[in-house]
């Protein structure tokens, strides 16, 4: 993050989600591909529905990569823009011409990622029961903005149009996962239990205006800032499900996944401010809190076929998203104020007001030979990102994804599997917000239009959104 720090003029701070990535809303979890789903019976149900490890039968190892790349583009509509400065007009505002040329048009990336999986279970000699270990990170992402054209009298815009919402930035919550699971076999039902330790970060570089706004200049001089906020936590969550298989080989599967901390979440670190503007003035590393809400997740789904021969899958996912109405970064100076636009905490709120999103999928799978399983599957997962607060940060929209796959399953009890996953996004196209005059007479974006009250400002990301995304599973699973 070298590179961003050679530019800091006045107070800034966001912190991103996550770059979207495949599963309902901004969930990333992509371990097991299509062998990830509610009605698992392997090791990927530490996660999808911990009453899967029920069905083991005997000691299982897991370990899987997915391998995504990222390809975004952002190209950011001048009316966007707050205030437009014409010639010799005084003030704070984005100068005309080259000021409105690098406040806005096309930022892109390209940006690969991996992550891990990790489980081991058994059923410890014991019918119908299961124990599982593991590791993995079913929210995170990261991203890094290709730098554009240099320019002497804005020296921000080296970072891109996009910039007012990140630069580059990590964001994940790792989890670490103990789960049990049991069958009562004359009712052929299974229930399960799993308890995670959830690691979260974020780590994040953008620009910002002291007042929110897009201003590149203000009196006579560069308003632009920068700043980075870097804080992680460590929270409990919890994970439970149900597996019925009311007649042979149609296996019926429910599960839940509590929020991290069941609730609100506090992270904790630091703040590093370059500024001189604003309330504060000066360099500044302060102590900080971030707090926000993820979701929780209700899986469901069905899946019935012959063994070894064919199966069909169809399943369903609900993210409860609209847990995050707001990202509020505080100082830890004061031991009073909360997320309030007058608390004496404050250092800046962010709006987010997303909204619920679900998901659903096909899949099925064909036994070519007795050790060769062809898969294939496609769903559709829904937005969790509303228009009034869609930003390059935190990039959703609708979107279909495609897998095609195989599993090897070797003399010896060594499965291998190979899956490719393609997301399909429709370029979105997001309007200027209406223009309101403020006290001053500067033009600035109406945030009464999306609801959002005027202590959450932040620029307006109007513009043209196209985006695509490709995952490659690579798994390896051995039975003793």
């Amino acid at each position: 993050m070298v590179k961003v720090w050679s530019y800091f003029v006045a107070i800034a701070l966001v912190s991103t989600i996550a770059p979207s990535s495949k599963a309902t809303g901004l969930l990333v979890a992509r371990f097991g591909g299509e062998w990830g789903h509610p009605m698992s019976g392997e090791l990927w149900s530490i996660y999808y529905n911990p009453a899967g490890l029920s069905l083991l039968g005997g000691t299982r190892l897991a370990l899987s990569g997915s391998f995504a790349w990222r390809s975004f583009t952002y190209t950011r509509d001048a009316g966007a823009i707050d205030q437009i400065l014409e010639p010799g007009q005084p003030g704070a505002g984005t100068p005309a011409g080259e000021g409105v040329a690098v406040n806005s048009g096309e930022a892109s990336l390209f940006n690969v990622i991996a992550s891990p999986f990790f489980a081991v279970g058994s059923d410890f000699g014991i019918e119908g029961f299961g124990a599982a270990l593991g590791f993995y990170v079913p929210f995170g992402g990261q991203s890094a903005w290709d730098q554009t054209a240099s320019s002497d009298t804005f020296p921000g815009a080296v970072d891109g149009p996009q910039r007012w919402w990140t630069i580059e930035g990590t964001i994940r919550s790792m989890y670490a996962t103990g789960a049990l699971a049991y069958r009562i076999e004359p009712l052929r039902l299974s229930f399960g239990l799993g308890l995670n330790v959830v690691i979260s970060q974020i780590d994040n570089v953008l620009a910002r205006a002291a007042d929110g706004t897009d201003d590149l200049v203000a009196g006579g001089g560069l308003k632009e800032g920068r700043a980075r906020i870097d804080v992680s936590s460590v929270d409990l969550a919890l994970s439970a499900g149900l597996l019925w298989e009311p007649i042979d080989e149609l296996v019926i599967g429910v599960s839940y996944q509590s929020q991290p901390n069941f609730g609100p979440q506090t992270l904790s670190g630091e703040v590093d401010l370059a500024i001189s503007g604003g309330p504060i003035t000066g360099d500044l590393k302060q102590d900080a809190d971030v707090t926000q809400s993820m979701p929780d997740v209700v899986r469901f789904g069905v899946r019935y076929g012959e063994p070894k021969c064919w199966q069909v899958r169809a399943f369903a996912d609900w993210a409860r998203w609209s847990v995050l109405d707001k990202q509020c970064i505080l100082n830890t100076t004061s031991a009073t104020g909360g997320c309030g636009a007058d608390s004496p905490r404050k250092i800046i709120i962010i709006p987010r007001y997303w909204q619920d999103a679900w998901g659903v999928r096909l899949s099925g799978s064909w036994w070519a030979s007795e050790g060769l399983e062809l898969v294939f599957g496609g769903g559709w997962d829904g937005s969790a990102v509303p228009d009034e607060t869609v930003e390059p940060a935190l990039y959703d929209g609708d979107k279909l994804s495609f897998t095609l796959g195989a599993k090897l399953s070797l003399d010896g009890g060594l499965d291998l599997s190979l899956q490719y996953t393609q997301l399909v996004y429709p370029d979105r196209d997001i309007a200027p917000r209406g223009r309101v005059t403020d006290a001053s007479g500067r033009q600035i974006s109406d945030l009464s239009q999306a609801g959002i009250p005027d202590g959450e400002r932040s620029p307006d990301a109007a513009g043209l959104y196209q985006h695509s995304i490709g995952v490659v599973e690579l798994s390896a699973q051995y039975r003793f």
